[in-house]
């Protein structure tokens, strides 16, 4: 029924309280863990406890997703670890360890119990664990070229590797093809690396590989495949105004590599473990990221090839709160995946391209940039700031995924800046307890709400002006849609506040980023505010 403390049969260095030793005896834990199996923070929290000789109660999220739900209720928090000691929330590893350190644990667990403390939803269930598994990434498709078989990453690599690609002038130089080779180089290249005995036969090695979308014309759109045409890799055509998860075609004229994506936050999911890996081993002790590198980094072409997964997700197939869900995920996926593939903007002007410019595509072929997830789909097809019109007009076909707007996403998406609220992960089945308590977490921090009531004055972040619209329609309505989501001392003051008149004003916003190296995206574009 719970986890005893490995030191159990260890006497502690230290004096045993009586209450100590009656918990030995007691059949119920005092302790109670939620956690994740392979969470390194829930495993250190653990090692303190079971090194006091307490038992302790283990409810992982990993076994009993179900659970997280009541984790939510009593911690209003997202994270893993969350800790309770005599049915007290103490917070997650480093609270307990302060605690501990401060001498100040001890009586926690002396202490009578709360009421919390005979909550069910601080019980294990004693039905059977649900192992929660992700979808396995669909198997790669094996392309045979004289006699040898490759995995399609392993084939564009040798044929990356192996194939001149550069800038060329045409018209007399007027124009440049970028990233081109010729249908002649490539051919010379299959025919030295497979051992090719006939021309013929590169050839239709040729036609097999321009037909599976491997590459495609550089110019125009002719399906043949001629020596003397330009042609581009598909790994280059991954840019910005082009799908950024497009390093491959999921889908091409003989059909696709997998079926339509069943489970896709699943998928999201497992997307979003490995770029979380990737970004951790380019993280140094200070939380800095090294983007260069890991754009450098061989796993960052793994992923890429991976990513266009989701040219197979069908937002329209999703009921509204996993489309929600779905899309704040996806949002917060795509920006780091976007610093170490373009850079990162450091201008109002390329930050305004930047957003408008990097774009996934999705299932049917819809093509949407970080503005159409956000202003489009999230918030009710509203115009940008600095926009004049919307993301969707009644022609685009990514209308059917509008979404009433919740103000609460704002508080959900993080743009890559430090004044941006931190990421978490979303689920389609908690998600309104999940955005009830980042909007709570946000409107504690100073830095997004501030009273001042000597002067009478509310401070917001300047995500409150640029979306005004979405709080309300006046400095009261807006005020009073925050305090919605105070508590404590700060809901005290914001009713004071509210009592009378007040100014509203706006704190700067803070763009520096997590990154320690990385590209400067320099990029412009004035027509976007037409847009």
């Amino acid at each position: 029924r719970f986890r005893p403390g490995l030191g159990a049969t260890v006497v502690p260095q230290f004096a045993v309280s009586r209450a100590t030793m009656a918990a030995a005896e007691q059949t119920e834990p005092r302790v109670v863990i939620f956690s994740l199996a392979e969470c390194p923070h829930c495993k250190k929290a653990k090692a303190l406890v079971e090194s006091l000789g307490w038992a302790f109660e283990d409810i992982s999220l990993s076994y009993y997703p179900e659970k997280r739900t009541d984790m939510l209720q009593l911690a209003e928090r997202l994270t893993v670890p969350q800790i309770f000691v005599q049915g007290r929330h103490i917070g997650g590893s480093a609270e307990l360890r302060e605690l501990h350190d401060a001498g100040k644990l001890q009586a926690l667990f002396d202490a009578e119990p709360s009421a919390l403390a005979s909550d069910p939803r601080l019980k294990r269930p004693t039905y059977e664990a649900k192992i929660a598994t992700l979808p396995d990434a669909p198997p790669e498709p094996q392309l045979c070229i004289g006699g040898e078989c490759l995995d399609y990453p392993s084939l564009v690599k040798a044929l990356l590797e192996g194939v001149e690609v550069s800038d060329r002038k045409q018209l007399l130089g007027m124009r440049t093809v970028k990233r081109s080779f010729e249908g002649k180089t490539l051919l010379e290249f299959l025919q030295r690396r497979f051992e090719l005995k006939t021309h013929e036969e590169g050839v239709q090695v040729a036609k097999m590989l321009l037909h599976s979308c491997v590459f495609s014309p550089a110019t125009g759109s002719g399906k043949a495949f001629s020596e003397q045409e330009l042609y581009r890799f598909q790994a280059h055509t991954a840019d910005l105004w082009t799908a950024l998860n497009g390093v491959r075609r999921w889908c091409t004229a003989d059909g696709c590599i997998s079926d339509m994506v069943s489970d896709p936050m699943g998928v999201m999911k497992r997307l979003k473990k490995q770029l979380s890996q990737l970004v951790a081993t380019h993280t140094d002790g200070e939380g800095m990221v090294d983007y260069i590198a890991m754009a450098a980094d061989p796993a960052f072409v793994e992923y890429e090839n991976a990513i266009g997964e989701l040219q197979l997700v069908d937002l329209g197939k999703m009921d509204a709160t996993e489309r929600r869900a779905f899309v704040i995920n996806l949002y917060n996926t795509i920006v780091p995946h976007a610093f170490a593939k373009l850079g990162i903007p450091s201008k109002d002007l390329a930050r305004v391209t930047f957003f408008d410019g990097v774009t996934y595509e999705l299932g049917g072929g819809c093509l949407l940039s970080l503005n159409d997830l956000e202003n489009g789909v999230l918030r009710g097809n509203r115009a940008a700031p600095f926009h004049l019109r919307k993301p969707f007009d009644q022609s685009n076909k990514a209308l059917a995924f509008v979404l009433p707007c919740d103000h609460r996403i704002h508080f959900a998406l993080n743009c890559g800046a430090k004044s941006c609220p931190p990421v978490k992960w979303f689920t389609k089945d908690a998600l309104d307890e999940e955005l009830r308590i980042v909007a709570m977490s946000w409107v504690e921090q100073e830095e997004n709400l501030k009273i001042d009531l000597s002067a009478r004055t509310l401070w917001l972040s300047k995500i409150c002006s640029w979306y005004s619209v979405d709080f309300g329609d006046s400095k009261v309505a807006i005020a009073k849609t925050l305090a919605e989501h105070t508590r404590g001392e700060k809901r005290e003051q914001m009713d004071t506040l509210m009592k009378g008149s007040f100014s509203l004003k706006h704190m700067p916003y803070d763009w520096s980023t997590n990154s320690r190296k990385a590209v400067d995206f320099s990029q412009t574009c004035l027509s976007c505010f037409f847009k």
